[in-house]
């Protein structure tokens, strides 16, 4: 079976001006990371997504400036320990819509939005999972959501590429 390619745009505020932007780069990285294993996905990098932060910019303009077969868009808001989370996963190709959800949760179950999100992306996209893959989807760097926000923050300042920014970034990382 040939590979599926897909990016996974940086998440935008739901609000304009209640932006968390370490949290709407933060998830797409972590998105990206645990498509990334999925061996029947070519995943674009954070770095190649990274200028789509804050745009305005159409996620189907963006799929194709991306040479991808899809894209997953999204917005996400938190409010105190409230999280909510609306994701589609268009097709390229035509702007059809392969999937799409919307999560109202607690932020300590941020982590099981994550696993809800990549398992409904690979089975939208018809990939195949081996079982070792599948573990590895749901395989989970922390369960420690205060080190998740904190690493969220530094990939955050990491990849604004500034001398600040990578101050910032080590600092976050360390903590985490």
């Amino acid at each position: 079976q040939s590979s599926q390619t897909i990016a996974v745009l940086p998440f935008k505020p739901l609000s304009a001006g209640a932006s968390d932007g370490f949290l709407e780069l933060g998830m797409a990285d972590t998105l990206i990371t645990r498509l990334s294993r999925t061996r029947g996905l070519i995943v674009r990098p954070t770095s190649a997504i990274r200028k789509y932060t804050g745009a305005d910019s159409s996620p189907l303009a963006a799929g194709q400036a991306l040479q991808v077969d899809a894209v997953l868009d999204g917005t996400i808001q938190r409010v105190g320990d409230r999280l909510r989370v609306s994701v589609r996963l268009l097709r390229v190709r035509d702007g059809a819509s392969l999937w799409s959800n919307s999560y109202d949760t607690n932020f300590t179950d941020v982590f099981q939005v994550q696993d809800a999100v990549s398992e409904r992306v690979v089975d939208a996209l018809a990939v195949r999972l081996s079982s070792l893959e599948e573990a590895s989807l749901r395989k989970r760097d922390t369960s420690n959501v205060q080190a998740y926000e904190l690493y969220m923050k530094g990939i955050f300042f990491w990849n604004k590429r500034s001398e600040d920014g990578l101050r910032k970034a080590v600092d976050y990382f360390q903590q985490a």
